[in-house]
């Protein structure tokens, strides 16, 4: 959700962006500015900076515009960290031991091992300096990258703060990390003899996480690669060795990233899927039948909540599934509210899983929920949710970033599952701050201790939001699960929040938001600062 007035982005930024949309497409462009004259400025820059990001030379110009005024910010008269010493692995013929201990000898306190032909910005080493200030225990300090191509830098790789589940299916920290030289020399004595590679180096940083260094991140672009990035070859073999009994796979689609599963749980919990309905017979069929796929090794209880239908077809079609034992019928046909009606359902579900599930997704596959299941059973996970796709195709969540709009919005909406810009961020199983409740599943024991949904301040919207905080806030992770894709027509039964007579509640639970979390002007640790916080798609900020 956007809200309706936002700074406006710098003239220097607007004329940039608005110089490579009419490039691209310029009878698109004339449309954004007629937005812009009617008065929906977010709507119309979001618009211009997707058309500008089409563009060939968009990275170029946002490296040339918006960049140096990033680094300049973040560094902000950092002095350079001392002791810093940037060297370029050497290869087999040299252990890591000798490396460091060479660099130790000469004085050396931290050290940023590069792979052979990258290369880094002027600004590390302020950056460096900048990071160390904020995070004096950090013993890792990673950053962003891109890749150095025949035409110029382009693939830029943005990074949230450290998400170990993103590390798994990438390595985050080779080549774009620099390790504090004691702290990497004591992992080492413990290990055999390590060749100062790209392998080797790897196995340094897991050995490094494993006996507690801290890590920090640094949101800038600091890393030029030598070549494109690829699925790593010795990745694979380390990762089966460090996390035994994850299932690891290449994706299958083309990207450098690994499909990485927890092990398979001792006992399959039970499960209750709890979906609210009104009338709409064809979304409620559709959903069963999707549901009816399921291949979920251990039990499984669906509750439908009947929000006082009144369709015949509805009606009956809901008859004949109680009739059959196929699902559970809970009546609740007081007005609409969404935590309500999972509030109810959940107090009398046998389950010790919750799987909050709309009446308009569609279930593509029977896998789906023992995959997000592996996830749940974690010790940590708090909620678990899918990808959902519109019924076009495109990503309709792939997590939700706290922020966006000032409240918070769905990352990489609309965006074709396929692409590679920015692919990491609805690609790829990682940690996020928020999922959505059209499938979100969640230990019962970690719903009833946060107090399930918010009856009282979030009926309809932001439900989703302030539970997976109040997860969060308890010291659970909330994870997007990749490999679960279903289908979602998204709020074909719920009031729209545009409509007048739904106006103010909206309002009212965007305040509350705001006011309970803080979301106005947050920057979640789990999505880069360096994205527009207007566009809900990955786009730079031209501002």
């Amino acid at each position: 959700m956007v809200r309706r007035s936002l700074p406006w982005p710098s003239g220097r930024a607007f004329r940039a962006a608005l110089v490579l949309a009419v490039q691209v497409a310029p009878l698109e462009t004339l449309s954004a500015l007629g937005n812009l004259v009617r008065g929906k400025r977010v709507r119309a820059w979001n618009a211009l900076c997707r058309l500008a990001a089409r563009h060939p030379s968009h990275y170029r110009r946002w490296l040339a515009h918006t960049a140096p005024m990033r680094e300049a910010a973040w560094i902000a008269g950092a002095a350079a960290l001392p002791g810093v010493t940037i060297a370029a692995l050497p290869g087999e013929g040299v252990m890591l031991q000798d490396m460091l201990a060479k660099l130790a000898g000469d004085g050396a306190l931290w050290a940023v091992p590069l792979w052979p032909g990258d290369k880094t910005g002027a600004a590390l080493p302020s950056a460096l300096g900048a990071a160390f200030a904020r995070w004096p225990d950090a013993r890792i300090i990673h950053w962003d990258e891109d890749v150095d191509t025949p035409t110029g830098r382009g693939q830029p790789w943005l990074k949230p703060q450290w998400d170990p589940l993103l590390h798994i299916a990438r390595d985050c920290l080779g080549g774009a990390s620099a390790i504090h030289v004691e702290t990497a020399r004591a992992a080492l004595a413990a290990l055999p003899d390590l060749p100062a590679t790209v392998a080797g180096l790897a196995r340094l940083h897991l050995a490094m996480l494993t006996d507690g260094a801290e890590l920090a991140h640094v949101p800038l672009i600091l890393t030029h690669r030598a070549a494109a990035m690829t699925t790593l070859p010795h990745w694979p073999a380390l990762i089966a060795a460090h996390w035994p009994g994850w299932q690891i796979a290449t994706q299958g689609d083309g990207l450098p990233f690994l499909r990485v599963l927890p092990p398979l749980p001792a006992i399959w919990p039970a499960v209750t899927i709890i979906i609210p309905t009104r009338d709409r017979a064809d979304l409620m069929r559709t959903c069963l039948l999707g549901l009816a796929r399921l291949a979920y090794p251990g039990r499984v209880e669906i509750i439908v909540v009947d929000n006082g239908s009144s369709d015949a077809e509805a009606l009956a079609l809901l008859a004949d599934e109680a009739a059959a034992g196929r699902i559970r019928l809970l009546r609740d046909p007081g007005p609409f509210n969404f935590s309500r009606l999972n509030n109810c359902a959940a107090a009398i579900a046998s389950g010790e899983y919750l799987c909050l599930f709309n009446n308009d997704v569609e279930a593509l596959d029977g896998d789906w929920l023992a995959v997000m299941m592996r996830h749940a059973v974690c010790p940590g996970v708090g909620a678990v949710g899918a990808q959902l796709l519109y019924p076009d195709g495109s990503i309709q969540h792939a997590g939700v970033a706290v922020g966006i709009g000032d409240a918070a919005g769905h990352v990489q909406r609309g965006i074709d599952p396929a692409s590679s810009d920015h692919a990491a961020w609805h690609a790829v199983t990682r940690q996020v701050s928020v999922v959505t409740a059209a499938c979100l599943l969640v230990a019962r024991r970690h719903y009833e201790a946060v107090g399930g949904l918010d009856e009282a301040g979030f009926a309809v919207a932001f439900n989703d939001v302030d539970f997976c905080l109040k997860l969060q806030a308890s010291g659970l992770s909330n994870i997007y699960c990749a490999q679960s894709r279903l289908i979602h027509a998204e709020s074909r039964t719920r009031p729209r929040d545009d409509r007048p007579d739904q106006v103010d509640r909206f309002n009212r639970e965007l305040t509350l938001l705001q006011a309970r979390w803080g979301t106005a002007g947050h920057c979640d640790p789990h999505h880069s600062p360096l994205f527009s916080h207007t566009a809900e798609a990955c786009l730079l900020s031209m501002a």
